[in-house]
This record gives C-alpha cells, sequence and structure tokens, in this order.
C-alpha cells in the first residue's frame, strides 16, 4: 500500500511520541517530549515514522527547525525514510519559510544523508551567521539542542540560493578543531593556575596524538577520508571545563561515502580503536613515569578521563569513538573496555 504523508491529527500526538521513544536509544528517547506540530507517515493506516518541527521568527525571517525525525524500528529499509523526509521538506517550504535547519550526530548517516539529498547543507557557525544573521544564529543555538548536543553539526537550507558550507577541506577543520578546544581548555586552566603551561601542553599532546591517531586507522581501508569538526555542545563543553574539569568537542575522521556493510563497520571502527590505543598508551605511560616529570601527573588526570570517554558507546559520548567500536566489533569493544577499567583502577588507586 502506499506511504502518505500528512499533518499530524488531533489525538495521535500520544502514539507518535511512542513511537519516537522506540527509534532512539534508551538515553535518547528521554529527550523526545510529546510532539505539537509534525508530520506523519502512514502505511496500512499505522503511523510508521514522524518528522517534528517547530517555526522559529527572528526579525522577519521565518525559520522551520526539524527537531526529530524517526521511523518505527519495525519499518526501517523499506524507503519510508526518503518518502517522509522530501514531504516534509516540501510542506516546510509551503509555509512560507525562508530557511529551514536541523541538527544531527556526526555518524547519523540514514538522516544526514536524506538532508543533504534534500537541499541542506552541513554548515560552520560563522556560515550559519552569514546566512541567518547574527541574531537567527544565536536563536537557533540557544533554542535548540545545538548548544548541549557533543558531536551534532548544523544544517541549513534556503529558500532561494544554495547555502555554502563554509567548512572547508581537512586542514582547515583540523585548525577549527584544535584551537577551538584550546581556547576552551583556557577556561579549566583558570580554575587550576599552578603548571598552567605543562597542563596546556600535555593537554595538546592528547588532542593531537589522537586525530594523528586515528588518521593511521584510516590508511588501513582504501577508501577517501577527511577530518570533520563538529561544532555542536560548545556551551555544555565551555561550562564543564570552567569546573576545572574537560570535555573536549567533538572532531573525527569521515569516509566521503558510506556504505551498510560489515567492511564499512570494521574501517569506522579501526580509527576509534587507533585512537582508543594512543589514550591508553599515554595513560600507561603516566604510571611508569609518574615520579620523572609533572606532565606524567597531567597525563594521568587527562587520561583517566578520556579513556572513560572512549569507551561510552551512549550519546554524548558515543562520538568519541565507543559507539563505531562497538558497531564493528562486540567483543573488541568488551575487551577494551575492560582494559580500560583496570588502568582507570590502577590510576585512581596509585
Amino acid at each position: 500500500m502506499e506511504i502518505v504523508v500528512r499533518p499530524m491529527q488531533s489525538g495521535e500526538a500520544a502514539e507518535v511520541h511512542k513511537i519516537g521513544r522506540r527509534a532512539f536509544t534508551w538515553f535518547e528517547s528521554l529527550w523526545v517530549s510529546k510532539p505539537r506540530e509534525a508530520l506523519v507517515a502512514v502505511k496500512d493506516g499505522t503511523i510508521v515514522g514522524a518528522i517534528l518541527y517547530k517555526f522559529m521568527k527572528t526579525r522577519g525571517t521565518k525559520i522551520g527547525y526539524i527537531d526529530y525525525a524517526f521511523i518505527d524500528p519495525h519499518y526501517h529499509n523499506q524507503g519510508i525514510g526518503g518518502r517522509l523526509y522530501k514531504a516534509s521538506i516540501d510542506f516546510l517550504w509551503e509555509q512560507g519559510c525562508d530557511a529551514l535547519t536541523a541538527i544531527v550526530k556526526d555518524d547519523n548517516v540514514g538522516s544526514w544523508g536524506l538532508f543533504l539529498k534534500n537541499g541542506f547543507e552541513r554548515v560552520s557557525l560563522s556560515e550559519g551567521v552569514r546566512q541567518l544573521g547574527l541574531w537567527g544564529m544565536l536563536g537557533q543555538y540557544l533554542g535548540t539542542p545545538f548548544c548541549f548536543g557533543a558531536g551534532m553539526e548544523f544544517y541549513v537550507a534556503l529558500r532561494d540560493k544554495t547555502c555554502v558550507s563554509g567548512k572547508g577541506g581537512s586542514i582547515k577543520q583540523l585548525a577549527a578543531y584544535i584551537s577551538t578546544n584550546l581556547l576552551l581548555f583556557l577556561l579549566t586552566i583558570f580554575r587550576r593556575p599552578e603548571n598552567a603551561l605543562t597542563f596546556f601542553i600535555a593537554y595538546f599532546i592528547f588532542l593531537s596524538g589522537g586525530i594523528l591517531a586515528g588518521y593511521f586507522g584510516t590508511l588501513l581501508s582504501r577508501r577517501k577520508w577527511h577530518f570533520r569538526f563538529n561544532n555542536g555542545g560548545g556551551l555544555v563543553c565551555a561550562s564543564i571545563q570552567l569546573t576545572g574539569n574537560m570535555f573536549p568537542m567533538v572532531g573525527n575522521w569521515y569516509p566521503e561515502e558510506y556504505e551498510n556493510s560489515d567492511e564499512f563497520r570494521k574501517d569506522m571502527g579501526m580509527t576509534a580503536l587507533f585512537g582508543w590505543v594512543f589514550v591508553l598508551f599515554l595513560s600507561i605511560l603516566s604510571i611508569l613515569m609518574l615520579s620523572q616529570h609533572v606532565i606524567f601527573r597531567y597525563f594521568r588526570e587527562i587520561g583517566f578521563l578520556f579513556l572513560i570517554y572512549r569507551i561510552l558507546a551512549i550519546y554524548p559520548f558515543e562520538s568519541y569513538g565507543g559507539r563505531r567500536i562497538y558497531q564493528w566489533k562486540r567483543g573488541i569493544y568488551l575487551l577494551m573496555a575492560i582494559i580500560s577499567l583496570a588502568v582507570m583502577a590502577i590510576i585512581y588507586f596509585s
């Protein structure tokens, strides 16, 4: 039977909410609220997916923001997502929007692939300001989960013109990742000024070394890769680092083309595994060399936190690599978690 996409009707919000809760992991599902406005995909009289949206106005500009998009897990791989996205985006344009926006997790290919096919572009914050204006971008940043979403990226579609990405190639993205995280790290140093330069250098080594290790992981595949800085979650990262702790914004290696295969999941997992091995190496080195130099004390502290981030395969930590390994080989993920916990225990009790 044909799939019908239509506005959600009175009395259907509870059912749409229930499907949304099923479509996400248990933690992410906690944030899926009961919808006020939505477009639903209906098959054989049953709602099988929905796109939740809202309108935001800034200085005469009407922006349609796509809040959540999901398909009931029982109806995946039936072409429903493509139909739902296209019909929903056409509907939002018909409502007189000047621009459409969305935020998507970095590895959520199912969602961002459909956005790209429907005229969206993944954009930098500066490009978002250029296209939406300072107040428009500020409204998007603070009026959506973007400011809290570590690993999230911002997508824009414009009515009358093509939106430029503004992200640039890997070199530009690497520079943005390193410089932004080091600037945020200054907030940590203000709370802990002792040996600030040494602490700063230790943090830089973890950031840059993790990128380099991930790059070596990409060399084991024949795919073309690029580095991308994910600009979501800046507010929560800054807030945590103001307390004297470390929570870096996310950057990672991504293949130019995605595919649904075991070989692809292996290639993605290898980049994350190499990054984890680097963090593990520095953490073990810090245990062995603690008495040699103060930098190893900071290696211990940073390594302890980064090992936690690397082994958590749930949002908001999954973009640090743990989920890639979990989706590739659960046995390897379990071994990685056990080794990490053992090293963390040694650091904590020594």
